[in-house]
């Protein structure tokens, strides 16, 4: 991208002393192309005019000039002789032939300038195909330099291209000047570089006082900054050479399962499952990803993208092969599927919904252990589509962590519960002040994203073009999530609060924010407290007549919430009496039917379903 120093005003300009005009005739018509313009020294550019100055022997009142474009097929202007002036002449403008040429354009003191064709017709006269070139000297213009250097990942750190390294294509490069001008301080503009990773650029040499050279902060997120690829080059020292991104590796290969979703469902309604695998190493890796649907659900082939090569039973089969952070913007990359499921009639609410995602361990893989998870979808009435999520979770509403915790997972989930299609989306998230934002790693997004720190510990993720649909016309396409994990400062002490929001732009719309989550540091609990399942807490007899008894021998029972099927509260007790062990309910005074039991304890929440006959 070229760069434009050319202000509104201009302050210091020079007539140009020579102009090379062109001079067409044909019949009675004459047209001189001539260029005008002025050029700036402090700007370190010239603006030009192209004119016609047009003359037409034996004229009359009445006579007409037209002139056209190149193909006749449209009139740029139609002069008409008013005065019987013989011979008759005019000035004007050439349209579209006006422009700026900076400095770093000029060759041999000479700026070469050029405008579109045209056809100047007067009666029977045509002259045609003017085609309004011209090279104008320019007086002193300003001196330029290059700033050259490759981008490429660095396979053996040894802060050197060559074999086995991979050079980067395409890769932007950002350029900011330093200028000591009486008009302007400071410019930056952009380049990018060629299939080798080269980008060589001109900076302004005469009002220069330093530069600086960088690019996309977002291959932080994949490649750390080291002293042979720092953040940014800075430097007064010209022509600048070998200005190189020597980007190396956290780790060579890391492959991960995941599935993102709108984080619940909700009974016959259509949602989409987004199984992927995905590889942040730089190392490519091929393997089959595997999904296991939960048998309460209906797959429907139709709606879903990126199909499974085949199905055996429950379980759809993927194969993916030469996986890397390198493709797909080069800051991480995930073969991902959108399943179109649905839950049968079977399900209700407080029912949970599990899917397992797994995949081979590859040779080379620096960690085994996240290559199958399981999610478990709770099935709700009504809900905030656009809330976040922790990982671990926590216990009770400070959600008390380990205190050694070192690292936590967060999924943020948004739904376009507007009218119309969303174009652009941006999720923005503040971290925490006991976070070490430069940990952050992607870990998966249900469409590509594009990250970039705006701020010291603030983070902007950009879905552009993502075209998500609204809620009405599509709702189970009209959901979206990005996923990342953070590592927590060293030694944070017991009683440390981590607490994290997001905020959510939806095209031009004002932010929604999402839910506040918190994760509390503590000595007391221990990681095999961290979770409570519905298989933990045990009600009997069911089904009943009206009394049931809640069995619950590890945990504190605190409060029990029963709700009916249209999810209206029949019946709550808090801090029961028998609140180690044992509880008992009545329901002998609610209609026969089915409800729905909600269990708070110490460790979480469960949720059961029990039948009054």
């Amino acid at each position: 991208m070229k760069k434009f120093y050319l202000l509104l005003s201009i302050i210091t300009v020079a007539s140009f002393s020579k102009v090379n005009a062109q001079v067409f005739t044909q019949g009675d018509v004459t047209v001189m192309a001539l260029p005008q313009g002025n050029h700036d020294s402090t700007q370190c550019a010239s603006m030009f005019q192209m004119m016609y100055n047009i003359t037409v022997q034996n004229s009359f009142v009445g006579d007409e000039i037209t002139i056209k474009d190149q193909t006749g097929g449209f009139v740029v202007y139609n002069i008409i002789n008013s005065s019987g002036q013989n011979p008759w002449t005019v000035m004007v403008p050439v349209p579209n032939a006006f422009g700026i040429v900076t400095d770093d354009m000029v060759s041999g003191g000479v700026a070469t300038f050029f405008g579109p064709p045209n056809k100047v017709i007067s009666g029977p006269d045509t002259v045609y195909n003017i085609y309004n070139f011209n090279q104008v000297p320019v007086p002193n213009p300003c001196l330029y330099s290059t700033v050259t250097g490759q981008v490429y990942v660095d396979y053996n750190s040894d802060c050197t291209y060559n074999t086995g390294d991979v050079a980067l294509s395409s890769v932007g490069v950002a350029i900011g000047e330093n200028l000591n001008s009486t008009s302007m301080t400071s410019v930056g503009y952009g380049t990018s570089t060629d299939f080798s990773g080269v980008y060589s650029t001109s900076v302004l040499q005469t009002w220069m006082t330093s530069y600086n050279v960088s690019i996309g902060n977002n291959y932080q997120f994949i490649f750390p900054y080291t002293t042979c690829s720092p953040t940014s080059y800075t430097s007064s020292a010209l022509p600048g050479t070998g200005l190189d991104f020597s980007l190396q590796c956290t780790s060579l290969m890391d492959v991960q399962c995941w599935a993102g979703s709108a984080g619940v469902v909700r009974p016959n309604i259509p949602f989409y499952l987004f199984p992927y695998v995905s590889n942040i190493g730089c190392n490519a890796a091929s393997g089959t990803l595997k999904l296991v649907l939960d048998a309460n659900v209906t797959y429907n082939a139709g709606l879903s993208t990126n199909l499974p090569n085949y199905i055996n039973g429950d379980t759809l089969i993927w194969n993916y092969t030469n996986l890397s952070n390198l493709s797909n913007g080069a800051y991480w990359n995930s073969f991902f599927s959108s399943i179109y499921l649905t839950p049968n009639g079977n399900v209700v609410i407080g029912d949970t919904l599990c899917f397992r995602v797994f995949t081979n361990v590859p040779v080379g893989d620096v960690d085994a252990g996240n290559n199958d998870y399981t999610i478990c979808l709770p099935v709700v009435n009504s809900y905030d589509p656009n809330l976040k999520e922790v990982t671990p979770k926590g216990v009770s509403a400070a959600g008390y962590i380990p205190v050694a915790t070192s690292e936590l997972t967060y999924t943020i989930h948004f739904q376009n519960t507007g009218t119309a299609v969303a174009y652009n989306i941006s999720v923005i998230d503040t971290l925490d002040a006991n976070i070490t934002p430069v940990s952050l790693t992607i870990l998966g997004s249900s469409n590509t994203a594009s990250p970039k720190w705006i701020a010291p510990g603030v983070v902007q993720f950009d879905f552009n073009n993502i075209y998500l649909a609204d809620y009405i016309s599509n709702e189970p396409a009209s959901h979206g999530y990005i996923r990342f994990k953070v590592a927590l400062q060293s030694a944070l002490p017991s009683g440390t609060v981590i607490q994290n929001r997001a905020s959510i732009y939806f095209d031009s719309n004002p932010a929604v924010l999402t839910n506040r989550v918190t994760s509390t540091l503590s000595s007391t609990v221990g990681v095999n407290q961290l979770a409570i399942t519905n298989d933990a807490v045990e009600i009997y007899p069911n089904p009943s007549s009206g009394i049931f008894h809640i069995s619950d021998s590890k945990n504190q029972v605190n409060s029990v919430k029963v709700f009916n099927l249209m999810g209206e509260l029949v019946y709550s007790i808090s801090s029961p009496s028998g609140k180690s062990g044992e509880v008992s309910i009545d329901l002998s005074k609610v209609a026969k039917g089915i409800y729905f039991v909600q269990i708070s304890t110490d460790l979480g929440v469960v949720n059961k379903k029990v039948t009054k006959e």
